[in-house]
């Protein structure tokens, strides 16, 4: 049998492991470690997701994980100590996944180095696994079906760990005996099965079944296994990695994807599945793609849905860049290790072990060495290192990605923008968005994502939370951007990149030059129609003595995210104009400093035409200080406005003119910028005299932005159009979405639904057959479960309807309560709909009326009634009137793509 090595890899690494100081000591560190821990018990019991479970209350930040504390959760920022039981079912989830780890580097150890105790350690583990597994109810999981956990991805990483630790066991025995068998038979087939049934196409949890699987079909020697999970893991080489090697979710996914890329790769490989040279290639190149994107303060970019301020130098990190190095030495992967390893910062924990395996719990970055690193490297890397050569950071174009890096200052100034993959469900709608960051501060930020189970997830998620155009208050729609031109010349260069909002049709092109000591941000933009359009900046508005900003004036900024705004105020700017703004920045995560002990820095905007200048305090970064936003809105079919951002301690006069900027830097040097359809094109002339112009060009082919795979959803059923002003339609097992239980399993619900247009409304009625008493849940002010309407684990109706008032897309959630019917909306308005219900024989009928006064107009709309059982906290599945199309329910909420919508056409004569 084989695993991540093969047996002569495995003999040669035993030998190598008889010095003491091969990969620097790492076996024995990790053995010291796991005999710490070897009276930890194997936990018993199903996890569970809840809003609040696992995160401190005041702080929001994740709760320290314990493997010795079940019942007492510790949070890292205030100290405050929790008891909840809906901790407890958090914490289970970390000490399964802890667990399983202590399993695999047991079961590496004893192999590896005779540990006795190691081997018991291992086969104790499985043993208990074996027995319980089957015991723990696959229901009422958040995404995917699952037994210990309420996510399948997290059973995945789970599995990988187990498999490949009882492959190593077998391994060891020289045979298969019978504890062996029992824990195939009982935990890893039935486990793989389950995995098997939940594909999640090109997700990061794909990934992680992926890896599972190989391990799973290793050790089971099931060639049908191993060749769906090769099947799927080429998929994911080709289109979750981009041709740079970035992974299409931003760095903090690409480093939770490749981990299981490694794994996924590494063992496809061990059990002879051949990959195609090209994504090989890719692969090897994602080892160094998250360090050529690195901010100067050791952190990655907060891009997507990123954690804030995740550390570069975390024991993680270092294990699986030592991996990749052993498969391929390169430069970069030199200068990435020689800087893992560096005399900087101070040493500390490392957190390995309370390690939750390879779901991320991110810590400070500290010092490390190899002996830090983890049971993938005690497997793979290379036993001695070559020397290791530190670099400068350079400036970088991410061309798969669409994000251009430009590096001052040896690296300790950083400009990005971030123009073109969106992507998909981990995206955010934030084309076009510009960062910039010293070593100590953010100047214009992106503050990444807090917790998916709290309400701020929608201000996080939002256009406004971002330094990206916005239209009309509405965030962006999803799409690409594209790069118009790359160009760079010494101490400056140049990206300029076009992004078409679908939602709105605005067409923006964002141009930003960056110099030696200042930045220039034009954006402009065009419109089929007149609209306003934002451009914002995450930065601390700072009033000055010598340059006072009067006449602000409280503001009402009419945007989707005005409930995260604080005190708006706005200044009016009658016509074209530049002003000239101090601005305060964001402190570094690494450096924690106080908002107002940072230096402010200068910020001239100029409007070519009427704007107005905004600000408001926001939401700040997930456990930080609120901070504020100032904004530019124009208004019209078409606009320009440029930016230019100095470097913090470096103050400059700025000028416009026709079409040309004039900066004035304090040290007496000055530049000229002027942009023409042949490039950006400056001049600098120094405080002696000297004069230096520079032609930045570089443009690329306008070939239209690719658009993102993704699994499409053919309306089924009722049909697109149905011209007799009526539709009648029954659901049934084609409608039903589900999630752990099959239509037939979920006792066969079905539903009869009637639309008719009568007079000046529109009415709905649907008539449920559930073969069971309903179950109501009753209002509560917030779901315990996670941000979304807790009416959504409740037998029900959605109606989804594009309003022919204001053309908004209407998502509305109709919960019978006592007599009447309890409406709660989760997009759009709730006023235009009306409700009654009725009891029924084994279900419950709901009728639904829409004012409709334009029968000239065709109704769009999709209805959906959700289905659970009164054993259930979460619903069980969801009859769909456009068709489930081979979906499931899960993540689902109360929304339904406006993509979906089924349109009926009426015959105004026959109203």
């Amino acid at each position: 049998m084989t695993s991540f090595v093969n047996q002569q890899a495995l003999q040669d690494r035993r030998r190598a492991l008889r010095d003491t100081t091969a990969i620097g000591g790492l076996a024995s560190s990790l053995q010291c470690e796991l005999h710490a821990a070897l009276d930890v018990p194997v936990p018993d019991g199903k996890s569970r997701l809840t809003r609040h479970g696992g995160r401190c209350v005041r702080c929001t930040v994740l709760l320290d994980f314990d493997p010795r504390q079940p019942f007492r959760h510790a949070c890292p920022n205030c100290h405050e100590t929790y008891t909840d039981h809906v901790h407890h079912q958090w914490w289970l989830m970390n000490a399964h996944l802890w667990t399983a780890e202590q399993c695999t580097r047991a079961a590496a150890l004893a192999l590896l180095l005779d540990d006795d105790r190691a081997a018991r350690r291992a086969d104790e583990i499985l043993r208990a696994y074996t027995d319980r597994y089957a015991a723990w109810p696959n229901r009422d999981n958040a995404l995917g079906p699952t037994r210990p956990f309420f996510s399948t991805y997290l059973e995945s990483i789970w599995l990988l760990h187990l498999a490949t630790a009882l492959e190593l066991r077998i391994t060891a025995a020289g045979q298969l005996d019978h504890g062996a068998d029992a824990a195939l038979e009982r935990l890893v087939l039935p486990s793989a099965r389950l995995i098997a049934s939940f594909n999640e196409g090109r997700s990061n949890r794909q990934v992680w079944h992926c890896a599972a699987l190989f391990a799973a079909s290793s050790v089971l020697d099931d060639r049908s296994m191993r060749n769906t999970a090769a099947d799927s893991l080429r998929s994911l080489l080709r289109d979750g990695l981009h041709a740079d090697g970035s992974w299409y979710e931003g760095e903090n996914y690409h480093l939770f994807a490749h981990r299981g890329l490694l794994s996924a790769v590494t063992l496809a490989e061990q059990n002879g599945v051949e990959l195609p040279k090209e994504l090989l290639s890719r692969f090897e190149a994602g080892f160094t793609a998250p360090f050529r994107t690195m901010l100067p303060d050791g952190t990655f970019p907060s891009r997507r849905d990123s954690q804030y301020g995740i550390a570069l130098r975390q024991y993680r990190t270092a294990d699986w860049a030592e991996c990749g190095f052993a498969r391929r030495d390169t430069p970069e992967l030199r200068a990435a290790l020689a800087s893992m390893y560096a005399d900087w910062p101070d040493a500390g924990t490392t957190g390995r072990w309370n390690s939750t395996a390879d779901a991320e719990r991110n810590q400070p970055g500290v010092r490390l060495t190899r002996a830090d690193c983890g049971w993938r490297a005690l497997l793979l890397a290379r036993p001695q290192l070559p020397p290791l050569a530190n670099a400068v950071p350079r400036s970088e174009l991410l061309d798969g990605q669409g994000l251009a890096v430009f590096r001052r200052e040896a690296g300790r100034c950083w400009v990005g923008l971030d123009y073109g993959d969106p992507g998909d469900g981990h995206g955010h709608p934030d084309r076009l968005n510009l960062v910039i960051a010293t070593r100590d501060a953010r100047l214009l930020d992106d503050v990444g994502t807090g917790s998916y189970t709290s309400p701020t997830l929608a201000w996080y998620r939002s256009s406004l939370a971002h330094n990206a155009p916005m239209v009309n208050g509405e965030n962006q729609g999803a799409g690409w951007g594209t790069l118009r031109a790359h160009d760079e010349h010494g101490d400056i260069g140049w990206a300029s990149a076009s992004f078409v909002d679908p939602t709105s049709g605005v067409r923006f092109t964002r141009s930003v030059v960056v110099a030696t000591d200042h930045v220039v941000d034009e954006v402009t933009w065009s419109s089929p129609s007149e609209v306003f359009v934002d451009i914002p900046m995450q930065a601390q508005y700072a009033d000055t003595d010598s340059r006072p900003m009067p006449n602000w004036v409280p503001f009402a900024p009419g945007t989707s995210q005005d409930s995260a705004l604080v005190a708006p105020v706005m200044l009016d700017v009658p016509d074209a104009r530049l002003m000239q703004l101090q601005l305060r920045p964001l402190p570094s995560p690494t450096l924690r400093a106080p908002l107002d002990a940072l230096p402010a820095f200068s910020c001239a905007v100029f409007t070519a035409g009427p704007a107005i200048l905004w600000r408001a305090g926001t939401i700040g970064p997930p456990a930080g200080e609120p901070h504020g936003l100032v904004s530019l809105r124009q208004r019209g079919e078409s606009g320009r406005s440029v930016r230019i951002i100095c470097w913090p301690g470096v103050s400059a006069d700025v000028v416009s003119g026709d079409r040309v900027l004039s900066v004035e830097m304090d040290d007496g040097s000055l530049w000229r910028h002027r942009a023409d359809e042949s490039g950006w094109h400056a001049e600098r002339v120094g405080a002696n005299g000297r004069s230096e112009t520079f032609a930045l060009a570089g443009f690329r082919s306008t070939a239209p932005a690719p658009n993102t795979p993704r699994a499409t959803e053919p309306a089924t059923g009722a049909g697109r159009n149905v011209l007799v002003g009526e539709l009648s339609c029954d659901l049934g097992p084609t409608h039903y979405r589900m999630t752990e239980e099959s239509w037939r399993d979920a006792g066969e619900p079905s539903a009869h639904v009637r639309a008719v247009h009568a007079g000046s409304e529109i009415r709905i009625a649907i008539d449920v057959v559930l073969g069971r008493a309903p179950t109501f849940a009753p209002a509560v002010a917030s779901n315990p479960l996670d941000n979304e309407l807790a009416d959504v684990n409740s037998d029900g109706v959605q109606l989804h309807w594009r309003s022919p008032l204001t053309n908004a897309w209407n998502s509305v959630i109709a919960v019978p309560d006592g007599a009447g019917v309890r409406l709660a909306a989760a997009e759009g308005a709730r006023d235009e709909l009306t409700a009654r219900w009725e009891p029924a024989r084994a279900g419950y009928s709901m009728h639904l009326t829409v004012p409709w006064p334009q029968p000239d107009r065709p109704f769009c709309f999709d209805c959906i009634v959700n289905e659970r059982p009164a054993a259930r906290e979460r619903r069980r599945g969801q009859l769909v009137l456009s068709g489930a199309a081979g979906a499931t329910a899960y993540l689902r909420g109360a929304r339904q793509s406006p993509d979906r919508a089924i349109c009926l056409v009426f015959d105004p004569t026959q109203s």
